[in-house]
């Protein structure tokens, strides 16, 4: 995530030429979207468990960097195309980080939770270092496509990294298949059948 906000900053600045408490207003409207659906989240966490939701919002996660390669400076990207974006980055991201915490809490041994939420930490700040750093490089060199690669390589990455959450089991999640029909269940009919 370190390494899209830090791409975005930058192409909305120097790429799009917009102000930058425009960007700000853009940043606010995703922390807003973050923190308003941590309770729908929360709720469906609940019921669903947190792996069926990790792969369903990693897709999304995976798809919006690749749904930027549609901004443009236009007025539409300006005012409806950049506030919907954010919005869809901070809600799904919330979902992320809810799920991926209460994994860590599952699996952390009781006497070492904060032990383990700091090597997760740190690991999660040396990787995000070095993913700027990267992409950074990337798109100063002549043949990597500038950002418009680095959106693209990010998505790909993104989903490359939902593979191992499907050998992840978790004891209250529901499963993979029954996803789909817990989302979206179908109404059985009730009419009788007459017998002839």
């Amino acid at each position: 995530m370190l390494l899209t906000s830090a791409l975005l900053s930058l192409t909305f600045i120097c790429y799009l030429d917009i102000d930058i408490s425009v960007v700000t207003i853009y940043h606010g409207l995703g922390t807003g979207a973050n923190m308003l659906m941590l309770l729908l989240w929360g709720k469906l966490t609940d019921r669903i468990g947190n792996r069926p939701l990790l792969l369903l919002v990693g897709v999304l996660v995976a798809v919006t960097p690749l749904l930027w390669l549609l901004v443009g400076s236009d007025r539409i990207s300006f005012w409806i195309w950049l506030p919907l974006l954010h919005i869809l980055a901070g809600a799904t991201w919330a979902a992320i980080d809810l799920c991926t915490n209460n994994l860590m809490m599952g699996i952390a041994p009781l006497g070492n939770q904060s032990s383990y939420f700091a090597i997760a930490g740190a690991i999660a700040g040396i990787t995000g270092a070095m993913g700027i750093t990267i992409g950074g490089f990337l798109a100063t060199l002549p043949g990597a496509a500038g950002l418009l690669g680095l959106f693209v390589i990010s998505g790909l990455l993104r989903m490359v990294a939902l593979v191992p959450l499907v050998f992840v089991q978790e004891q209250r999640s529901i499963p993979l298949g029954q996803l789909m029909r817990f989302l979206f269940p179908m109404k059985q009919s009730t009419e009788l059948i007459e017998v002839e």
